[in-house]
């Protein structure tokens, strides 16, 4: 796969040429790089939803030990968490309280979300806050016309080209034995043409809980070519990874846990035994390792003044595995009893405990991608046409590295699972902005969207008397599982922007969002989970009809925005109202149970509500001081809710926080020193959907502090950066995220980390 792509980049740079000869004025030089746009980013008074800029002033600032999640904390309708405690590793930002499963992620317009299972494992791009340029947080269905569906919203991260030529390396060391080094070349503009740009880093951490290390190391390389009608970027970033595991938090069920306000056992970090629900901490052998190279080809082609062709092919390739405790289970489930010794030639045993069973998890993952999509520019506005092609392949398999009793002649490579996923996406799309007037723009667009799941070459298992009717087959044989889910959907879109002045303008927009089951809601092919499909008359499952379903959101937004509002000399106002509709059919809720990594099990609910009202605003004191503020309040509730595991719940709320806010004040009393001050507030909210108080998150508020110091032009280099970063300033012992699955995950107490950054 990888030598295909290749050729393709050697494809663009001839296209490249091609298109350059194609211009009538192609000899004319270029002064200054062009920008790629990738995604489809929100424009200010033109795009109907709500959303926020962070740019690159604001992530360098709060980013040197940040993940991307953590950076948005500040923004609307955001509360964030970590598995580990910090900023880092395992960290998840929630949107109108819909976790990442329900958000479209793009870096530089190619979708991140797992084609399988939907997560986004920011871990999985180490320092990509590092190499970010720009992040924008689209609230709601978002206006991308490509990727994962948005529920809750979209986020797309930026790793832009600058054409200033730099140099600079950087340092950082804080608690927790916390350190970062990471140096960086931009060659600036080459010859009116090119830029190359290099990045490397390392971030190291004991981590807050036990055993929750974490060391990741990362490159960027970037290339680019401007040509006066044509540009081409490659990107290739990654970066092997290597941490512990601390996908559990506390649990309420066991008192020794549930005290999370003692020192020593809030950073416990158990090992909790999904079948046998047996706590003990975590073993040393337990821990994770990954690499997940991405590699891209942006290109943007004016073919005349009117009309652009954007194409972005990406291959992302990642493999690795996890180590994990799986004491209790059983030689049947590892498939060494003696049946299965016979067929793989080894000695079975009986179908009893092994005793401190190590297990191996391995997955290879390869996606390969096409974005091509055209823009005309006519007399009143944009139309553009496009498609999104993608191809994931992945094999998964289960090992048992050690156990106190191992079958004899058991080949080094054996697996007891094994089996083979795939997803096939192909979409098209036509979307039109057209322009009545400054004051009024609407936007129309439609997704025509393809989907199929495809599970094949699993490893046969053994049907006996016990199990054969169960897993529909027949007593005394080998079987295994082979099927397709092809999925469907039609996504339309409409809005209109109403430019009132210069300085106010209000929106509204309507969207059909539909989004299919993970894979493991269909079948959880690890933990030899029955396959969640119906059945045929003679017991065999009939996988043309799944249980689970699709689910569908209706996402109506009304809003208004006071953009740069000059109240006074040198005070500038902004600021804006959204409010949001939403209801859902057959949303995905959690049944209160979770796999043994944590995940939430989940089911349909016939009829759920979401609504809410998100408030901002801003002041700007010119070079002195500047506060940004936002509120959020929610109403989440269940209309419907028929689950075999839940019996029937009807009007119910949500788990979800009702209440969100924060504010930055950032202030800048002499030139080059800056201070900036962050509160947030998270109310409280529920793990289960019982709302019971077992489960009840208490409301909290926390404040961060960045201190920075800058002095251009000294000792012959162009800049040179301190600063001092305090998370938790008050020093609180509290809770940031609950799931009845997973528990409550604690967030680490007072908490400092210190940088140098030079530019040569």
């Amino acid at each position: 796969m990888m030598r295909y792509f290749l050729a393709i980049i050697i494809i663009l740079f001839s296209t490249s040429t091609f298109a350059q000869n194609q211009q009538t004025d192609s000899l004319k030089k270029v002064t200054a790089p062009e920008i790629i746009i990738t995604g489809f980013p929100a424009l200010e008074r033109i795009t109907p939803v709500p959303f926020t800029k962070l740019g690159q002033e604001q992530i360098l600032r709060d980013g040197d030990f940040k993940e991307v999640p953590s950076l948005l904390s500040q923004t609307p309708s955001v509360m964030t968490y970590s598995q580990s405690g910090l900023d880092i590793g395992y960290t998840s930002a929630n949107i109108r309280g819909f976790d990442q499963r329900r958000q479209s992620v793009l870096v530089n317009g190619v979708p991140q979300n797992d084609p399988e299972d939907h997560s986004v494992y920011w871990i999985d791009m180490p320092d990509l806050s590092g190499n970010s340029t720009s992040i924008e947080i689209q609230r709601g269905a978002g206006s991308a016309f490509y990727g994962p569906p948005a529920i809750g919203g979209s986020i797309n991260v930026e790793t832009g080209l600058s054409g200033k030529r730099e140099f600079i390396v950087s340092g950082g060391y804080g608690d927790y034995n916390t350190s970062k080094l990471g140096i960086s070349l931009n060659s600036g503009l080459l010859d009116d043409k090119y830029i190359v740009y290099a990045r490397l880093s390392q971030f190291k951490t004991d981590g807050y809980r036990d055993a929750s290390f974490i060391d990741l190391k990362s490159y960027r390389i970037s290339l680019a070519r401007f040509d006066s009608n044509f540009t081409l970027q490659l990107n290739f970033y990654g970066g092997p990874v290597k941490d512990g595991l601390y996908y559990y938090g506390i649990f309420p069920a066991d008192d020794q846990r549930s005290n999370f306000t003692d020192p020593k056992l809030r950073k416990i970090n158990w090992s909790e035994n999904y079948y046998t629900e047996t706590p003990y901490e975590r073993r040393p052998q337990e821990h994770e390792e990954f690499f997940q190279p991405h590699y891209e080809a942006i290109t943007s082609w004016e073919i005349d003044k009117q009309t652009t062709f954007f194409n972005t092919l990406f291959f992302i390739q990642g493999d690795g595995f996890f180590d994990y405790d799986g004491t209790g289970l059983s030689t049947d489930y590892y498939r060494m009893t003696q049946i299965y010794g016979l067929r793989y030639n080894f000695q079975g045993l009986n179908d009893t405990t092994l005793g401190n069973e190590l297990v191996r998890g391995f997955v290879d993952q390869k996606q390969f991608g096409w974005l091509p999509r055209i823009e005309y520019k006519h007399d009143s506005g944009v139309f553009t046409i496009g498609g999104e092609f993608r191809i994931n392949r992945s094999n998964h398999w289960g090992q048992l590295l050690s156990a106190n009793t191992m079958p004899i002649g058991i080949p080094g490579d054996y697996h007891f699972y094994d089996y083979k996923g795939g997803k096939n996406i192909m979409s098209g799309y036509v979307a039109e902005r057209y322009d009545f007037s400054k004051t009024v723009i609407a936007s129309a667009s439609v997704q025509l969207l393809s989907q199929e799941y495809k599970f094949f070459d699993e490893k046969p298992f053994y049907l006996d008397s016990s199990n054969a009717a169960l897993r529909g087959g027949t007593p005394g044989t080998f079987m295994s599982y082979n099927f397709n889910v092809p999925l469907f959907f039609i996504n339309p879109r409409i809005g209109v922007n109403i430019n009132f002045n210069d300085f106010f303008s209000g929106f509204a927009s309507v969207s059909q969002t539909s989004r299919e089951p993970r894979f493991a809601d269909y079948y959880n092919a690890a933990f030899f989970s029955l396959p969640n499909f119906n059945r045929n008359a003679n017991g065999s499952f009939n996988f043309n009809d799944p249980k689970i379903k699709p689910e569908h959101l209706l996402d109506v937004e009304l809003g208004t925005r006071l953009a740069k509002y000059l109240l006074s000399d040198d005070v500038l106002f902004s600021g804006g109202i959204t409010g949001y509709y939403m209801p859902f059919s057959d949303e995905l809720l959690q049944t209160g149970n979770a796999d043994p990594f944590g995940s939430p099990i989940v089911a349909n609910a016939e009829k759920v509500l979401h609504y809410g009202i998100e408030l901002e605003a801003g002041l700007d004191l010119g070079s002195v001081a500047a506060l940004q503020c936002n509120f959020t309040w929610s109403h989440n509730e269940i209309g419907q809710f028929s689950a075999d595991t839940m019996g029937v719940i009807g009007k119910m709320p949500i788990g979800f926080p009702p209440i969100i806010a924060g504010a930055t004040l950032l202030l800048q009393p002499i030139k080059g020193l800056t201070l900036s001050l962050t509160e947030r507030y998270v109310g409280e909210m529920f793990g289960d959907l019982t709302n019971s108080a077992a489960y009840r998150n208490e409301p909290y508020a926390v404040t961060d502090a960045t201190l920075s110091y800058r002095e251009n032009n000294i000792l012959g280099m162009q800049f040179v950066e301190l600063k001092v970063q305090l998370s938790n300033v008050f020093d609180k012992f509290y809770t940031s995220y609950v799931e009845s699955g997973s528990g409550f995950f604690v967030a680490a107490p007072r908490h400092g980390f210190a940088t140098i950054q030079i530019s040569l």
